[in-house]
């Protein structure tokens, strides 16, 4: 309490006093009850300035001694620290949202135009999305280069021809009407057509292949045309839908795929199995006995765990994390079939790489039980046992993230100085954070 205050709480006290002695009285007379309680009203707010101004010091020389800036225990600090990850976790979506807000180009609302997209258009930006336009056509030129995705929304009777090679080999048609989407010179591995009607896919010559998929929804009287129009199919969620149904789901949210089977194009009705959408027919297939699966389809299957591990590792050099888990999950279900070599040198990349999508995406839990399946497939892998230490290290199990991080260092070869730099920086940090994390226990016994 500041002299000031001292001088007038006294003052005050002094002027109480003074009335009282002058009406004592009235004091007298007044009933005892009153009495009281006007002397407990002035307690009262007498005790909470006391209160305040304490508080007030308090805070004062929590700041001197630097209480403020420094956890006064390990509950604190785990507190502290969970706080200012979620600061950091939220910048780097902030920056990873801006990054992708300032990579997208955006048709929006044209009418009756032709045009040719190229670099001159697009100034940089890497995704394209056509939205709301009619009577268009859009020439997406073969001289760009790093394309990551193109969107089509709500577009009516254009015309859209795709000539670059797409990272993520993705397009995606939703709510548009009588749009052609014409695939030219490169392959798309997947596209995805939702809620439209009339809609037509040509592909070039040679450009639609085993593995690659159209899935649709809600999608009627669509035409899929392959190789000038030697393969062809029509696709309609009313006429394919099985009886009875899949699911009991509203019709327009049944999912079909179609794609190339035996050399003709077949539309299935899909089911939702984990994350990933898979028809009937490769359910049976996949649960089938290794000895009924032929040569053929044994190298198929294979064919497709590498394509799908290779659109993750687009996805993932495209910081599209999510997709990237994706297709590293396809390609491990895919892998199942392989021969057990080749299996497991699948099975490890793919566990391994997808560990990495989930310590990108801060699912830490995963990306630990990922590493340890990569580690079951290899056990020599030096990047399973190191993403597994990263993962236990973001879990704050630091005494397990060292023995982990220790073999990886192990089985590094001596020459790749990159990673062996890596790997002891990454010891040194946890060895550091282990070490403070002894002292903040070793001081909460000290003060029980």
């Amino acid at each position: 309490m500041t002299t000031d205050q001292e001088n007038n709480l006294t003052e005050s006290t002094k002027e109480q006093r003074h009335t009282d002695s002058n009406d004592g009285l009235q004091r007298d007379q007044l009933p005892r009850k009153d009495y009281y309680n006007k002397w407990d009203t002035f307690t009262k707010e007498t005790v909470e300035e006391l209160d305040e101004e304490n508080e007030r010091l308090e805070k004062e020389n929590d700041e001197i001694l630097g209480k403020s800036k420094y956890p006064s225990s390990e509950a604190e600090q785990k507190d502290k620290e969970t706080n200012e990850k979620l600061k950091d976790a939220k910048k780097v979506w902030d920056k990873r949202a801006n990054l992708e807000e300032a990579a997208k180009f955006l048709v929006e609302e044209a009418t009756d135009a032709n045009q040719v997209i190229d670099e001159t258009v697009l100034q940089g930006k890497k995704i394209i999305t056509f939205k709301n336009c009619t009577n268009c056509t859009y020439d997406v030129s073969r001289e760009l280069v790093g394309m990551i995705k193109i969107f089509v929304a709500g577009c009516v009777n254009c015309t859209i021809s795709v000539a670059p090679k797409l990272i993520t080999s993705h397009v995606e048609l939703v709510h548009c009407e009588a749009v052609t989407l014409n695939v030219v010179e490169n392959e798309i591995h997947t596209v995805q057509v939702d809620l439209s009607t009339g809609v037509v896919l040509r592909y070039g010559e040679g450009l639609f292949q085993p593995g690659q998929k159209i899935y649709h929804a809600g999608s009627s009287d669509m035409s899929i045309i392959c190789d000038g129009g030697r393969l062809s199919a029509h696709a309609d969620y009313l006429a394919d839908m099985p009886d009875p149904p899949l699911t009991e789901a509203a019709p327009e949210e049944q999912t079909f795929i179609t794609q190339m089977v035996e050399s003709e194009l077949l539309t299935e009705p899909a089911l939702h199995v984990g994350n990933r959408f898979v028809p009937q027919r490769e359910l049976d297939m996949e649960t089938a006995t290794q000895a009924e699966v032929t040569e053929r389809e044994k190298e198929e299957l294979a064919g497709q765990a590498e394509r799908e591990k290779l659109c993750g590792n687009q996805s993932f050099g495209a910081h599209e994390y999510s997709q990237a888990a994706v297709h590293y999950t396809m390609a491990i279900d895919y892998a199942s079939h392989m021969e057990k070599e080749a299996r497991d040198a699948m099975l490890c990349a793919a566990y391994s790489n997808r560990a990495a999508c989930f310590l990108k995406l801060g699912q830490h839990d995963k990306a630990l039980i990922d590493a340890d399946q990569c580690i079951k497939a290899n056990p020599a892998f030096v990047k399973g046992h190191f993403r597994r230490g990263l993962a236990l290290h973001a879990l704050h199990r630091y005494d397990e993230a060292l023995p982990s991080l220790g073999k990886a260092l192990e089985l590094e070869k001596k020459t790749n100085k990159a990673s062996i730099r890596q790997i002891n920086e990454a010891i040194k940090f946890a060895e550091v954070k282990f070490g403070k994390l002894m002292q903040a226990r070793r001081a909460g016994e000290k003060g029980r």
